[in-house]
């Protein structure tokens, strides 16, 4: 006969895992939350910062269409004497130096530009200030002189409007593009950085919090079925689960008409064995007749400890001759094998009962029910013997 597999674990207890899994589980959501978090915030400053960048760009390129402004409408009020004119470019005049000030004191965000406004050689807040000077003198020109003193009137704005002071704006909003671009680009590489660490943040997780956690998880559902499933003394198959398993296999047995076999065995004497030598010898004398089942049992039988000194195995497909001869090979390998604890030799043996299935049981429970009769016939006759019930 084939062997049954002997290598069942016996349950070993564990602890329950929810706590564990819980505060990893929460420290791993609070480190995803605070980086999403700082990720979400980095996108709120991304978003100020092209706003506040569009607008500064907005106030420098004003600054280039403005002074144009102040100086064709200042050329056009000198040139016809029109209030309109006059109103227009004190209006263009006003809103460039209005934008100066609040771009020299709120901001000069780079030493680049302080130095466009304020140093050698653009010297821009300078050229800003001489600009509004030489236009507010030509519009102080009253209307009915015009005529008069236009070739007395100094037009050097109007070359400033055309040059230099026209260049140095352009400077300046091109400087103002170049930072706004390098510190969003700036922002999006730190919000990008931060997006790869929660990327590796959820991948190291992953290994070794969410997937050491499944492990447990498993290993706690194993360790659940083992214990509900086996006996923790021996390994054998417990009795519930093995009434689960006879019902399927007789249920089988009906539908293809296989034959089905069931063994039951109980240690004889084994009150004695415990008074005399403790209930510790008691549960090695188990543990030893556990190990003599399974090593006569095939992958596709099951034996079970029904409780206390009793065992019953299931043997599928099996002739009542097969099972007859598998029981008392079985009962005089238990003879034949004492137990040795320490030089001590215990001397063991073991009655059987053998039945099997009939096509009018209507349950596992008559099998079990006939196999128990042939044992306690076998115990009433002598012992160490096999009976069929």
């Amino acid at each position: 006969m084939h062997k049954q597999d002997p290598s069942i674990d016996i349950a070993m207890p564990v602890s329950n895992p929810t706590k564990s899994m819980t505060f990893n589980y929460m420290v791993s959501l609070s480190i995803i939350a605070l980086l999403s978090i700082f990720v979400h915030f980095m996108l709120d400053k991304i978003i100020y910062a092209q706003s506040d960048s569009a607008k500064i760009v907005n106030l420098s390129g004003q600054q280039r269409m403005l002074s144009q402004r102040a100086s064709l409408f200042t050329m056009e009020y000198l040139s016809t004497g029109h209030q309109e004119s006059k109103e227009e470019a004190k209006k263009a005049l006003n809103k460039l130096n209005n934008n100066h000030y609040t771009l020299t004191t709120q901001h000069l965000i780079s030493q680049e530009i302080r130095d466009l406004y304020f140093s050698q050689p653009h010297e821009t807040d300078n050229q800003v200030r001489e600009f509004t000077y030489l236009i507010s003198q030509a519009l102080e020109t009253p209307s009915k002189h015009i005529e008069e003193k236009l070739v007395q009137v100094n037009l050097a704005f109007m070359e400033m409007a055309k040059n230099q002071f026209l260049k140095n704006l352009d400077l300046i909003v091109h400087q103002y593009e170049n930072e706004s671009v390098k510190r969003i680009n700036k922002l999006r590489l730190a919000q990008q950085i931060v997006s790869v660490i929660i990327l590796l943040t959820l991948l190291l997780e992953a290994l070794f919090i969410f997937r050491p956690m499944v492990n447990k998880v498993r290993g706690f559902a194993d360790n659940l079925q083992q214990e509900a499933n086996y006996d923790h003394l021996t390994g054998l198959l417990n009795r519930r689960s093995f009434t689960i398993l006879i019902d399927q296999a007789l249920a089988l047995s009906k539908r293809h008409h296989y034959e089905l076999g069931v063994l039951s065995f109980d240690i004889d004497h084994f009150k004695s064995i415990n008074d005399t030598y403790g209930h510790d010898v008691g549960d090695k004398v188990i543990k030893h007749i556990s190990s003599i089942l399974k090593s006569h049992t095939r992958a596709s039988d099951c034996a079970a400890r029904f409780g206390g000194e009793e065992f019953v195995i299931l043997l599928p497909q099996t002739k009542q001759e097969d099972c007859f001869n598998l029981a008392n090979k079985i009962r005089e390998t238990i003879e034949k094998t004492p137990l040795t604890l320490n030089g001590l030799i215990i001397e063991i043996t073991a009655s059987g009962g053998i039945s099997g299935y009939r096509k009018d049981d209507n349950n596992a429970g008559d099998m079990l029910k006939r196999a128990d009769e042939g044992m306690y016939q076998a115990k009433s006759e002598g012992r160490n013997q096999v009976f069929y019930g």
